[in-house]
Protein backbone atom coordinates (compact mmCIF):
# COMPACT_ATOMS: atom_id res chain seq x y z
CA UNK A 1 0.00 0.00 0.00
CA UNK A 2 1.70 3.24 -1.41
CA UNK A 3 1.20 6.84 0.41
CA UNK A 4 -0.06 7.97 -3.05
CA UNK A 5 -3.06 5.38 -2.28
CA UNK A 6 -3.84 6.97 1.32
CA UNK A 7 -4.00 10.34 -0.48
CA UNK A 8 -6.37 9.32 -3.16
CA UNK A 9 -8.33 7.08 -0.67
CA UNK A 10 -10.28 9.02 2.19
CA UNK A 11 -10.95 11.98 -0.46
CA UNK A 12 -12.54 9.36 -2.92
CA UNK A 13 -14.48 7.81 -0.09
CA UNK A 14 -16.39 11.08 0.62
CA UNK A 15 -17.19 11.58 -2.77
CA UNK A 16 -18.26 8.20 -4.50
CA UNK A 17 -20.42 7.98 -0.73
CA UNK A 18 -21.99 11.31 -1.89
CA UNK A 19 -22.74 10.09 -5.54
CA UNK A 20 -23.73 6.46 -3.89
CA UNK A 21 -26.45 9.00 -1.91
CA UNK A 22 -28.05 10.09 -5.05
CA UNK A 23 -27.75 7.46 -7.86
CA UNK A 24 -27.26 4.25 -5.86
CA UNK A 25 -24.84 2.42 -7.67
CA UNK A 26 -22.35 4.71 -9.64
CA UNK A 27 -20.21 5.53 -6.46
CA UNK A 28 -19.78 2.14 -5.69
CA UNK A 29 -18.33 1.09 -9.40
CA UNK A 30 -15.83 4.46 -9.18
CA UNK A 31 -14.55 3.24 -5.40
CA UNK A 32 -14.45 -0.55 -6.47
CA UNK A 33 -11.89 0.67 -9.26
CA UNK A 34 -9.64 3.44 -7.21
CA UNK A 35 -8.87 0.93 -4.87
CA UNK A 36 -8.15 -2.09 -6.79
CA UNK A 37 -6.26 -0.44 -8.58
CA UNK A 38 -3.39 -0.25 -5.82
CA UNK A 39 -4.59 -3.22 -3.75
CA UNK A 40 -4.90 -7.44 -4.33
CA UNK A 41 -8.34 -8.09 -5.18
CA UNK A 42 -8.87 -10.09 -1.76
CA UNK A 43 -8.00 -6.91 0.15
CA UNK A 44 -9.66 -4.60 -2.45
CA UNK A 45 -12.65 -6.68 -1.55
CA UNK A 46 -12.73 -5.87 2.01
CA UNK A 47 -11.94 -2.74 2.31
CA UNK A 48 -14.55 -2.27 -0.34
CA UNK A 49 -16.79 -3.99 1.19
CA UNK A 50 -16.72 -2.23 4.31
CA UNK A 51 -16.68 1.30 2.86
CA UNK A 52 -19.63 0.48 0.69
CA UNK A 53 -21.64 -1.43 3.96
CA UNK A 54 -21.11 1.97 6.10
CA UNK A 55 -22.21 4.18 3.02
CA UNK A 56 -25.46 2.02 2.11
CA UNK A 57 -26.23 1.08 5.89
CA UNK A 58 -26.54 4.53 6.82
CA UNK A 59 -28.23 5.41 3.83
CA UNK A 60 -30.72 2.95 5.08
CA UNK A 61 -31.21 4.34 8.32
CA UNK A 62 -31.03 8.09 6.54
CA UNK A 63 -34.43 6.60 4.33
CA UNK A 64 -35.24 3.67 6.51
CA UNK A 65 -39.17 4.50 6.26
CA UNK A 66 -39.24 3.92 2.30
CA UNK A 67 -37.49 0.51 2.60
CA UNK A 68 -39.35 -2.06 1.01
CA UNK A 69 -38.90 -4.66 3.49
CA UNK A 70 -41.30 -7.77 1.65
CA UNK A 71 -38.89 -7.41 -1.04
CA UNK A 72 -35.60 -8.07 1.15
CA UNK A 73 -37.47 -11.16 2.73
CA UNK A 74 -37.65 -12.79 -0.80
CA UNK A 75 -33.68 -11.30 -1.46
CA UNK A 76 -31.63 -12.78 1.09
CA UNK A 77 -32.20 -16.81 0.33
CA UNK A 78 -31.05 -15.67 -3.55
CA UNK A 79 -28.26 -13.81 -1.72
CA UNK A 80 -27.50 -17.17 0.36
CA UNK A 81 -27.54 -19.40 -2.38
CA UNK A 82 -24.82 -17.51 -4.44
CA UNK A 83 -22.49 -17.20 -0.90
CA UNK A 84 -23.02 -21.34 -0.79
CA UNK A 85 -21.98 -21.67 -4.53
CA UNK A 86 -18.62 -19.30 -4.15
CA UNK A 87 -17.76 -20.70 -0.55
CA UNK A 88 -18.06 -24.36 -2.49
CA UNK A 89 -15.61 -22.91 -5.46
CA UNK A 90 -13.58 -21.18 -3.69
CA UNK A 91 -13.47 -18.58 -7.01
CA UNK A 92 -11.39 -15.29 -6.55
CA UNK A 93 -10.70 -13.64 -10.55
CA UNK A 94 -7.74 -11.37 -11.14
CA UNK A 95 -7.46 -7.89 -12.00
CA UNK A 96 -7.94 -7.57 -15.87
CA UNK A 97 -11.04 -10.20 -14.85
CA UNK A 98 -12.16 -7.85 -12.46
CA UNK A 99 -12.09 -4.46 -14.63
CA UNK A 100 -13.82 -6.06 -18.01
CA UNK A 101 -16.61 -7.28 -16.01
CA UNK A 102 -16.86 -3.82 -14.16
CA UNK A 103 -16.27 -2.38 -17.41
CA UNK A 104 -19.03 -4.62 -19.53
CA UNK A 105 -22.06 -4.29 -16.82
CA UNK A 106 -23.84 -1.48 -18.21
CA UNK A 107 -23.40 -2.63 -21.78
CA UNK A 108 -25.46 -5.87 -20.90
CA UNK A 109 -28.26 -4.50 -20.18
CA UNK A 110 -28.78 -3.31 -24.08
CA UNK A 111 -27.87 -7.29 -25.31
CA UNK A 112 -30.83 -8.67 -23.42
CA UNK A 113 -34.34 -8.59 -24.73
CA UNK A 114 -36.74 -6.10 -23.32
CA UNK A 115 -38.58 -8.09 -21.65
CA UNK A 116 -36.02 -9.45 -19.64
CA UNK A 117 -36.45 -6.26 -17.22
CA UNK A 118 -37.73 -7.96 -13.96
CA UNK A 119 -39.97 -6.22 -11.28
CA UNK A 120 -38.56 -6.74 -8.13
CA UNK A 121 -41.58 -6.54 -5.99
CA UNK A 122 -42.52 -10.27 -7.42
CA UNK A 123 -41.00 -12.69 -5.08
CA UNK A 124 -39.49 -14.51 -7.25
CA UNK A 125 -37.98 -11.76 -9.09
CA UNK A 126 -36.30 -10.15 -5.69
CA UNK A 127 -34.87 -13.85 -4.99
CA UNK A 128 -33.23 -14.36 -8.28
CA UNK A 129 -32.32 -10.36 -7.76
CA UNK A 130 -30.80 -11.43 -4.87
CA UNK A 131 -28.51 -14.63 -6.33
CA UNK A 132 -27.70 -12.61 -9.32
CA UNK A 133 -26.19 -9.40 -7.36
CA UNK A 134 -25.22 -11.37 -4.93
CA UNK A 135 -23.13 -13.16 -7.31
CA UNK A 136 -22.18 -10.50 -9.30
CA UNK A 137 -20.61 -8.54 -5.93
CA UNK A 138 -18.47 -11.58 -5.34
CA UNK A 139 -16.75 -11.73 -8.92
CA UNK A 140 -15.92 -8.05 -9.36
CA UNK A 141 -17.06 -5.80 -6.16
CA UNK A 142 -20.47 -4.25 -7.10
CA UNK A 143 -23.71 -5.31 -8.98
CA UNK A 144 -23.75 -2.12 -10.77
CA UNK A 145 -26.18 -1.44 -13.47
CA UNK A 146 -27.67 -5.17 -13.15
CA UNK A 147 -29.39 -3.76 -10.34
CA UNK A 148 -31.92 -1.08 -12.50
CA UNK A 149 -33.02 -3.76 -14.37
CA UNK A 150 -34.82 -5.31 -11.39
CA UNK A 151 -36.26 -2.46 -10.71
CA UNK A 152 -37.30 -0.60 -13.93
CA UNK A 153 -40.75 -2.71 -13.64
CA UNK A 154 -41.63 -1.77 -10.00
CA UNK A 155 -43.64 1.33 -9.14
CA UNK A 156 -41.48 2.43 -6.73
CA UNK A 157 -40.27 6.28 -6.44
CA UNK A 158 -36.59 7.32 -6.39
CA UNK A 159 -36.55 7.75 -2.38
CA UNK A 160 -37.94 3.79 -2.37
CA UNK A 161 -35.29 3.07 -4.66
CA UNK A 162 -32.43 4.29 -2.96
CA UNK A 163 -33.28 3.35 0.24
CA UNK A 164 -34.53 -1.14 -0.63
CA UNK A 165 -31.34 -0.32 -2.44
CA UNK A 166 -29.11 0.39 0.20
CA UNK A 167 -30.37 -2.89 2.23
CA UNK A 168 -29.86 -4.96 -0.67
CA UNK A 169 -26.18 -3.96 -1.31
CA UNK A 170 -25.72 -3.55 2.55
CA UNK A 171 -26.12 -7.35 3.10
CA UNK A 172 -24.19 -7.89 -0.05
CA UNK A 173 -21.64 -6.13 1.36
CA UNK A 174 -21.40 -7.39 4.90
CA UNK A 175 -21.55 -11.18 2.49
CA UNK A 176 -18.15 -10.09 0.81
CA UNK A 177 -16.14 -9.26 3.77
CA UNK A 178 -16.82 -12.66 5.29
CA UNK A 179 -15.99 -14.61 1.93
CA UNK A 180 -12.93 -12.46 1.08
CA UNK A 181 -12.01 -11.74 4.79
CA UNK A 182 -12.53 -15.25 6.42
CA UNK A 183 -13.26 -17.75 3.99
CA UNK A 184 -10.61 -16.94 1.41
CA UNK A 185 -7.12 -15.46 3.11
CA UNK A 186 -6.18 -11.57 2.85
CA UNK A 187 -3.11 -10.72 0.37
CA UNK A 188 -2.51 -7.84 2.72
CA UNK A 189 -3.88 -6.57 6.12
CA UNK A 190 -4.30 -3.10 6.57
CA UNK A 191 -4.17 -0.48 9.93
CA UNK A 192 -7.37 -0.22 12.26
CA UNK A 193 -7.39 3.31 11.48
CA UNK A 194 -7.74 3.36 7.90
CA UNK A 195 -10.80 1.58 8.46
CA UNK A 196 -12.22 4.02 11.17
CA UNK A 197 -11.51 7.09 8.76
CA UNK A 198 -12.75 5.30 5.53
CA UNK A 199 -16.13 4.74 8.03
CA UNK A 200 -16.90 8.42 9.07
CA UNK A 201 -15.62 9.30 5.41
CA UNK A 202 -18.58 7.41 3.88
CA UNK A 203 -21.04 8.54 6.36
CA UNK A 204 -20.27 11.96 5.71
CA UNK A 205 -20.84 11.87 2.17
CA UNK A 206 -24.29 9.76 2.46
CA UNK A 207 -25.24 12.28 4.84
CA UNK A 208 -24.55 15.39 2.23
CA UNK A 209 -25.30 13.54 -0.41
CA UNK A 210 -29.49 13.49 1.25
CA UNK A 211 -29.88 17.65 0.34
CA UNK A 212 -29.20 16.96 -3.23
CA UNK A 213 -31.79 13.76 -3.80
CA UNK A 214 -34.49 15.35 -2.19
CA UNK A 215 -34.32 18.02 -4.91
CA UNK A 216 -33.92 15.89 -7.63
CA UNK A 217 -36.77 14.71 -9.94
CA UNK A 218 -37.23 10.99 -10.86
CA UNK A 219 -36.50 12.07 -14.39
CA UNK A 220 -32.83 13.30 -13.56
CA UNK A 221 -32.13 10.78 -10.83
CA UNK A 222 -32.73 8.30 -13.87
CA UNK A 223 -30.95 10.32 -16.64
CA UNK A 224 -27.80 11.27 -15.23
CA UNK A 225 -27.24 7.85 -13.26
CA UNK A 226 -27.06 6.17 -16.51
CA UNK A 227 -24.86 8.51 -18.01
CA UNK A 228 -22.64 8.46 -15.27
CA UNK A 229 -22.65 4.85 -15.22
CA UNK A 230 -21.99 4.31 -19.07
CA UNK A 231 -18.48 6.92 -18.70
CA UNK A 232 -17.39 5.17 -15.87
CA UNK A 233 -18.03 1.69 -17.70
CA UNK A 234 -15.79 2.41 -20.37
CA UNK A 235 -13.03 3.94 -18.27
CA UNK A 236 -13.16 0.42 -16.83
CA UNK A 237 -12.70 -1.50 -19.40
CA UNK A 238 -9.82 0.10 -21.10
CA UNK A 239 -7.56 -0.63 -18.09
CA UNK A 240 -9.50 -4.38 -17.84
CA UNK A 241 -7.85 -4.38 -21.30
CA UNK A 242 -4.31 -2.93 -20.77
CA UNK A 243 -4.28 -5.14 -17.83
CA UNK A 244 -5.10 -8.17 -19.98
CA UNK A 245 -2.99 -7.67 -22.82
CA UNK A 246 -0.39 -5.87 -20.50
Amino acid sequence: MTSAFLYILLPSILVTSFISGIFGMAGGMIMMGIIAWFLPVNTAMVLHGFVQMTSNGWRAILHRKHIQWPIIKYYLPGLLCALAAFMLLQLVVNKAVLFIFLGAMPFLQYLLPKNAAMNIEKPKHAFLAGLVFSTLQLLCGVSGPIVDLFFVKSKLNRHQIIATKAVTQGFGHIMKIFYFGAVVALNEELPAALYITAFLAAMIGTTLSGFVLHRMTDQQFRQYSHGLIIVIALVYLGRGLSEYLG
